[in-house]
């Protein structure tokens, strides 16, 4: 289906709409694109973020798809999982129903699902999920992970690909110090941190956008002019999200560790054919010291997964989103 540029709104694609569960949580999400697209694409954003869908990349408009960002169970306004509830049957629930929002009769026909950094966690699981339980992933096309995370579980020796900082925030210490202290003590600085708007960017500046070298800044610059957005107005649009995501609760910061460790419903080398032949884009920057540090075992273990590594720090994939969707979409033509 071909779409004209009418169909997207950066103002449109933030705006949040929130979706009542049948167990009586809520899924917030955002969406950009023509509501009756053929092709869908699910993008689950990192930690310290919402799900807003501002700026769908040019390739995927050429396809006239719908991007949806959903927010991550207990973030901003997604509940928490129930207590007792594996954390990726919870997940594909929440999406399930989502769709049957968007799509009551599911005529829709193909599916995307992408995250980045944490996010990347819940795209795996709809990836890997099986098909009685989650029946769009039939449909599902392909996969791009930006800065990923393995599960663990199934990673021997994780620890070995780990920054200090990861180490402390999803490692050993992170899971067997008890009642969540660490994640506590650290939500507890970042609350302060980001508790007014300019505390917020300052965090980010300091988390993201300082740690740039010149290279990476000029980049930064061209896709800000590409998508017509301001430095001072991207960082602030950025804060407003991280200080959405903990409007409610810290739940989702406080269980990351678990989820990471937890069984995602499956082990990525052990895949049925009909799964593992989707292709997956896994994407990694050099200079990237918080996530994308289990790529090469991501890539040696989903089958049909190419590995590129950008130059650039955390969100340096940001800047080549165009390019990278691109070769996804050929990926995904390729494999039919």
């Amino acid at each position: 289906m071909a779409a004209t540029q009418e169909h997207y709104d950066q103002v449109h694609g933030d705006e949040e709409h929130v979706l009542a569960l049948e167990d009586g949580r809520q899924l917030a999400y955002a969406t950009n694109g023509p509501q009756n697209a053929r092709v869908l694409v699910i993008f689950f954003s990192g930690l310290f973020s919402v799900g807003r869908a501002a700026d769908v990349p040019a390739p995927l408009r050429e396809l006239g798809a719908l991007w949806i960002s959903p927010t991550l169970p207990g973030f901003g306004n997604s509940s928490p999982r129930k207590p007792g509830d594996a954390y990726h049957t919870s997940l594909i629930r929440d999406i399930n129903a989502l769709l049957t929002e968007l799509y009551p009769t599911g005529e829709f026909d193909s599916l995307y699902v992408s995250g980045g950094s944490y996010g990347t966690v819940q795209a795996q699981m709809l990836y890997g999920a099986s098909y009685d339980d989650f029946p769009a992933g039939r449909k599902i096309a392909g996969c791009m992970l930006l800065a990923g995370f393995s599960p663990f579980k199934h990673q021997a020796n994780y620890t070995r690909d780990l920054s200090w900082q990861n180490y402390f925030s999803v490692g050993p210490p992170a899971r067997y110090v008890p009642f969540w202290l660490l994640q506590r003590l650290v939500s507890s600085v970042i609350a302060k941190k980001i508790k007014t708007q300019e505390g917020a960017e300052q965090f980010l500046q300091e988390f993201l956008f300082l740690k740039m070298d010149d290279n990476e800044q000029r980049h930064f610059a061209s896709y800000l002019a590409k998508v017509n957005r301001t430095e001072a107005g991207f960082i602030s649009k950025m804060a407003e999200g991280t200080r959405m995501a903990g409007v409610r609760t810290w739940q989702g910061f406080f269980e990351v560790a678990d989820v990471v460790h937890s069984d995602w419903g499956f082990s990525p080398p052990d895949l049925d054919d009909e799964h593992a032949s989707k292709p997956m884009l896994i994407v990694g920057s050099e200079k990237d010291d918080t996530g994308g540090s289990s790529n090469v075992w991501l890539a040696e273990n989903y089958k049909s997964s190419l590995l590129r590594v950008l130059p650039g720090g955390h969100i340096s994939s940001l800047y080549y989103l165009d390019e990278l969707w691109e070769q996804m979409i050929k990926l995904s033509q390729a494999d039919h």
